[in-house]
């Protein structure tokens, strides 16, 4: 009986052993429609913050209110992109023609100095500023006038299709999330089921509150940045800004992004304008992580930014920019998994029962 009931633990756990490692295997293979679908988890809680508020107020049917929540999310947008349009997408084309022209200015300005002449005399001879800047006239000629149209509809229809199944899957998630979580849940034992249960009701809350701080942090970035390009009169302020406030979403690395643009648009105008742009880049950027984050973010969780910063690196080389872009709620959701399972359930568990008094006798 014991030989059978071992060899019976024994095949458990290597079928357990071996969903894992397929688990693990076919999620590193399809790891992107892994973070499509998680995008899709990050826009449904959004809508199910504003549905709930809707629920709340009006008391209307859930499936009423999330229509009138997607409505009201995507309505928002769509008027203020159709409102900014004609003047950031004038600007966004003049800030494309403006690049190439602001970094032949740096060019022109390092070999005035010995030391930037030296420092361009290291460059690979075959980099410059016309391999940086792509040249639509000699792309022009090497490919097809259908081979360009081919390319950019398999991009389009790619990019339609992505936000398709974030769309949906956003929808299916928000529209009836119980069904999920109770599903998740049943996959572990009834003893455990509650545990688990308690665990994804903590990482709705933590991802709710760290996504609006993070939109709130995006929006006050975006128009302090707007109204400072206008005051010191620098070209194409809006489009600039409106760039700053979506790479805002990317921390550590975003801002260094859009700040490169910027000082060199400022290089257009005056090496002076150049150097204030970089200053009031830091300023933002310090008012933002000493007053700013601590305000917004002072109940949201706290991703410490080296481990932050690793994980950006690695997500950027396994899926590129949407890795990237996923990298910090991805990294929230594990810390928050980490510190409830993990630090709680294990570590402080074998502590408490290790200060328990031993029964004498």
């Amino acid at each position: 009986m014991n030989v059978y009931l071992y060899a019976k633990r024994a095949a458990i756990a290597t079928f357990v052993l071996l969903l894992l490692t397929v688990g693990f295997f076919l999620i590193g293979k399809y790891f992107y429609f892994v973070l499509l679908v998680f995008s899709g988890a990050l826009l449904a809680i959004l809508l199910c913050g504003i549905t709930n508020w809707i629920v709340h107020k009006t008391h209307l049917n859930r499936g009423l209110s999330l229509f009138l929540a997607f409505i009201l999310f995507f309505g928002a947008i769509t008027g203020a992109f159709w409102l900014i349009a004609p003047t950031v997408s004038d600007q966004f084309r003049q800030l494309s023609a403006s690049v190439p022209q602001s970094l032949n200015k740096v060019q022109e300005w390092l070999n005035q100095y010995g030391w930037g002449s030296q420092l361009l005399q290291k460059v690979p001879e075959n980099v410059s500023v016309s391999n940086l800047i792509p040249d639509q006239g000699a792309s022009a000629g090497q490919e097809t006038f259908v081979t360009k149209v081919i390319n950019f509809l398999s991009s389009l229809f790619g990019v339609l299709f992505d936000l398709l199944i974030v769309t949906v899957t956003a929808l299916y998630f928000a529209a009836n999330p119980k069904l999920y979580t109770h599903g998740f849940a049943s996959l572990f034992p009834v003893r455990n089921q509650d545990r688990v249960l308690e665990v994804l009701d903590k990482l709705y809350l933590a991802m709710k509150k760290w996504l609006w701080s993070m939109l709130i942090i995006m929006a006050l970035v975006g128009v302090s940045t707007a109204v400072a390009y206008q005051i010191i009169g620098l070209p194409l302020a809006y489009a600039l800004a409106l760039l700053a406030f979506m790479l805002q979403f990317i921390p550590n690395i975003g801002p260094l992004i859009a700040a490169v643009p910027a000082v060199l648009i400022g290089l257009t105008v005056s090496p002076q304008t150049a150097v204030t742009v970089g200053a009031v880049f830091a300023l933002i950027q310090v008012v933002e992580g000493l007053v700013i984050l601590p305000l917004v973010l002072k109940r949201a969780i706290k991703i410490p930014p080296a481990l932050l910063l690793f994980f950006q690196v690695l997500l950027g080389v396994m899926q590129g920019a949407l890795g990237v872009l996923l990298a910090a709620p991805l990294l929230a959701v594990l810390l928050v998994v980490t510190r409830e399972l993990w630090v709680r359930d294990v570590i402080h568990a074998k502590q408490a029962k290790a200060r328990e008094p031993v029964p004498l006798g």
